[in-house]
């Protein structure tokens, strides 16, 4: 079986940490980072010269690693505050067979921490976690019904099946 996990949350929640440790324990996955497509093409994960060829880059790679096998699993790993982008995500991937979300319901003060907590390289901007935190949504009944799962994680790292 094909599959898409989609991670959302803010920066320093444990995304890339989650999506790590899945990698590891389930074989034939892969994941795909905006910051790592950043750091391979422009030298830093902060790099914001071409979001367009990110997000284009992003897009392929996520599509492109799902044909590799037939019980493949491919990570999307971004921030995916908006519910236009989980939706947008969702849709853009009909090559699947199985999409989850996974929402990272962290309070604020937390991922803030956490963030500062990065290889100085990987530190998003005060200003910048403001601005995500204003910008984040809850997934909605319509987003979570495009999905096959939907996955909580909290501040105690336990999931939360939906």
């Amino acid at each position: 079986m094909r599959t898409m996990i989609l991670l959302s949350a803010l920066p320093g929640s444990g995304k890339s940490t989650w999506a790590r440790a899945y990698e590891k324990a389930h074989p034939h996955t892969f994941i795909v980072a905006s910051d790592e497509i950043r750091l391979e093409c422009f030298g830093k994960v902060n790099d914001f010269r071409d979001e367009a060829f990110v997000w284009k880059t992003y897009l392929e790679r996520l599509n492109e690693y799902g044909k590799l096998y037939d019980d493949v699993t491919v990570i999307a790993d971004a921030t995916n505050l908006q519910n236009k982008y989980r939706r947008y995500y969702r849709e853009q991937t009909p090559g699947f067979d199985r999409h989850i979300l996974v929402f990272f319901d962290l309070p604020y003060e937390t991922c803030k921490k956490q963030n500062a907590m990065r290889s100085s390289d990987r530190v998003v901007p005060d200003y910048a976690m403001e601005k995500m935190e204003n910008e984040l949504e809850l997934p909605d009944e319509d987003t979570i019904a495009m999905y096959d799962e939907y996955i909580v994680i909290g501040a105690n790292r336990q999931e939360t099946k939906k």
